[in-house]
């Protein structure tokens, strides 16, 4: 906690935001499971935090938690960037989340979007864990103008009518709860021209699975149910979204939003993420899956259910999965 606010007010030398505040107490509250707040008697980056923190997985959730701090400000001041890194040197973590966060605080967006795209590209929409040509040029492919007849000939039929064929699927299965996640919201599905490619297909599952909709602020907690669920992308998808949504910065296309953040409901989805005890990213497969029931896969998976007063804020806020 002495290093949450080292970073958070830059030693002491500037003050806690509401913001800052209200995500610290979440962060307490979420992550690291405290019924009370606690403030730390000191504002100085701990000497011996590498003695007090000793496991690597700790370790490194602790830089992560730390690497999220600068964005909150709107500002990423290099104060507290060079806090992140000084202590993730302490505790000898190599995570790429506090390079991405040095790209931020310098303002080199183009650069931060390339690597974002780089690793999105190898991680989610390739199934081979490295980004082949193909996948680029999927990635010209959607940017390309609509000429119909040159998306004619993008049809990947094979692959739209396997999709098109989940509405076969018994309704409350994954399958046949994904073809209605695409058709009722008007996205184009895996195989037409303007889809993206199957492997980002996940995305869509992990908005199933945590029940957050595609709103704004579904958009927003859906990236931190994922950061917290997936090591690869981990800071990839957290700092995406707080800088873009909440600081305000414009790092890849899309909406461009400040004071978005909602502490409470952030790290809680970030949390529930953590939780779930498989890495939907990484290890699972989409066709495997189909066939079980929604409710069945939370419960093996041990997604966290949403409490009550959770449902009523989503709907209320136009982000509990219709």
């Amino acid at each position: 906690m002495q290093a949450i606010y080292a970073v958070a007010t830059a030693e002491g030398t500037l003050p806690l935001l509401p913001v800052e505040r209200d995500s610290i107490e979440a962060i307490q509250r979420h992550l690291l499971h405290l019924d009370e707040p606690v403030e730390p008697a000191a504002l100085s980056m701990p000497a011996n935090l590498a003695a007090i923190i000793g496991a690597p997985v700790i370790r490194r959730e602790a830089v992560r938690i730390l690497a999220m701090l600068p964005v909150l400000d709107k500002q990423v001041l290099d104060a507290k960037v060079r806090l992140v890194e000084a202590a993730a040197a302490q505790l000898q973590v190599d995570e790429y989340g506090v390079g991405l966060l040095r790209l931020a605080q310098q303002r080199r967006f183009r650069k931060l979007a390339f690597r974002l795209m780089m690793r999105s590209v190898a991680h989610y929409w390739s199934p081979t864990g490295r980004a082949r040509l193909r996948d680029w040029l999927d990635m010209i492919r959607i940017a390309m103008p609509a000429i119909p007849g040159i998306y004619a000939m993008l049809v990947d039929r094979g692959l739209l009518e396997r999709y098109r064929g989940l509405e076969q699927r018994p309704a409350g299965t994954l399958g046949n709860g994904l073809f209605h996640f695409y058709r009722d919201r008007g996205f184009p599905m895996p195989g037409e021209p303007k889809s993206f490619p199957e492997g980002w297909s996940k995305h869509e599952v992990y908005h199933i699975i945590s029940e957050y909709e595609t709103s704004l602020q579904g958009e927003m907690l859906n990236a931190a149910f994922s950061g917290g669920n997936t090591e690869v992308l981990c800071m990839d998808l957290l700092l995406l979204s707080l800088l873009q949504f909440q600081a305000g910065f414009q790092v890849m296309p899309g909406p461009v939003l400040q004071d978005e953040l909602r502490p409470d409901a952030f790290f809680r989805a970030v949390a529930r993420g953590a939780a779930t005890e498989i890495d939907i990213l990484a290890e699972w497969d989409l066709w495997s899956a189909v066939d079980q029931p929604v409710a069945e896969l939370r419960r093996r998976y041990k997604v966290p259910a949403l409490r009550p007063e959770e449902r009523q804020w989503l709907a209320e806020n136009g982000s509990l999965l219709a």
